[in-house]
């Protein structure tokens, strides 16, 4: 992470450009840290602050990064220079900026709610790994796009290097949650799920992919006649998931043991030297479903005065069934104005955030909190919070 140690900081006053950036305002709380606001290349992002016992650490902030690291590089050597810092350690001088190359197969969350659109059938696979199974059937299947789903990201970028290499034009990769994905896409869309040995988390069943939930959602998304396909080595997981399956009606499944497949992942093979049993579950949907409203970003309806907020300010968690909040903590730019961070929505997919409150308005920062069904809840539960608060 960009970042470098002083033993000492003239700060200004804000807002003040300097080089390439235009520091906006700092926000401080009682813990030694603070955050300086930063405008970049049509871009707005934090650096933090923490004091140290021998000076100050300055680095990138997590939660608010920007699309380049280069960026905030950019940002910290501005920034040093302009309040004279006497720098002890430094990661941040030009010889060390990387430019990571962006592959164009990698997608974000808002490319699917705003530019996603194919004249083609949409299969999609859940936790690639490798990818040996992907790039087999989008090579074998041209004429389908194929949506790649996958957390870890040097599979992620092992599997972007391949589609470059081999030139498939019919895949894209995201890093996402796929239980919350499945929410951006239009009902009866997609033709294929594939859920090819995931993670059985037989001591945190909660992180499963599979449950009663994301099977509805599947067979809300699936095209009539489209399949919903698990294939796992676990017979706890195959266990767990019949009696998932099984709660909804009028399912037409079909099950199967060490099916020979088209292609088999490299852990595939290791399980068959070892003759482990490999079990598969094939649903297959019948419902027209209903048109789904598009999500859009989450805005607040109303004003709350900050200097209210900050004299009554206090911690909060509170967990629901299927949805959270916690409010961490809060910073003060001026009497009126300041923000809290934030982390809110689902135990699966958790949003980290600051809410900025100005003269005028709130609203969250960055400004990328989807409306899925938990991140509602969960911003009713900050709304209501904010209220109890100031009365």
């Amino acid at each position: 992470m960009p970042n470098f140690k002083t033993n000492s900081i003239v700060m200004p006053n804000f807002p003040i450009k300097f080089g390439n950036s235009m520091f906006l305002y700092k926000a401080s709380n009682n813990k030694g840290e603070s955050l300086i606001k930063v405008s970049q290349n049509s871009e707005e992002f934090f650096i933090q602050i923490k004091a140290k016992d021998d000076g100050f650490l300055v680095k990138a902030d997590k939660i608010s990064s920007p699309s380049q690291v280069v960026f905030v590089q950019q940002a910290l050597r501005d920034f040093r220079d302009l309040c004279q810092c006497s720098v002890s350690f430094s990661n941040i001088e030009p010889q060390k900026i990387q430019n990571k190359k962006r592959y164009r197969v990698l997608k974000d969350i808002e490319f699917f709610i705003n530019k996603f659109i194919t004249k083609k059938e949409v299969w999609i696979e859940i936790g690639f790994g490798s990818g040996r199974h992907l790039l087999h059937q989008a090579k074998r299947h041209p004429d389908i796009e194929f949506i790649g789903l996958e957390i870890h990201k040097p599979s992620l970028v092992q599997v972007a290097k391949q589609c470059d290499i081999q030139e498939l034009d019919n895949i894209c990769l995201l890093d996402y949650d796929a239980r919350i994905f499945l929410e951006f896409l239009k009902s009866n869309s997609v033709g294929r799920i594939f859920v090819h040995f995931p993670v059985p988390w037989d001591k945190k069943p909660h992180r499963r992919v599979i449950s009663s939930e994301f099977i509805k959602e599947c067979i809300r998304v699936l095209k009539v006649d489209g399949t919903l396909e698990l294939r796992t080595d676990s017979q706890k997981y195959f266990d767990y998931s019949m009696e998932e399956f099984l709660k909804l009606d009028t399912l037409e499944l079909n099950l199967s043991k060490n099916r020979d497949s088209d292609i088999s992942s490299k852990y595939e093979d290791r399980w068959k030297k070892q003759e482990k049993n490999i079990y598969d579950i094939s649903l297959k949907n019948a419902e027209i479903s209903p048109k789904k409203e598009m999500i859009k970003k989450i805005s607040f309806d109303e004003l709350f005065k900050f200097e209210d907020v900050f004299d009554n300010f206090q911690t909060t968690v509170e967990n629901k069934k299927d949805h959270f909040l916690h409010v961490e903590g809060i910073y003060k730019i001026s009497k009126n104005r300041g923000i809290i961070k934030v982390s809110f929505g689902a135990s699966a997919k958790n949003e980290r955030v600051f809410v900025e409150f100005l003269e005028d308005k709130i609203s969250y920062f960055p400004d990328n909190i989807l409306a899925t069904r938990a991140n509602k809840k969960a911003h009713n539960l900050l709304t209501a919070w904010l209220k109890e608060i100031v009365k």
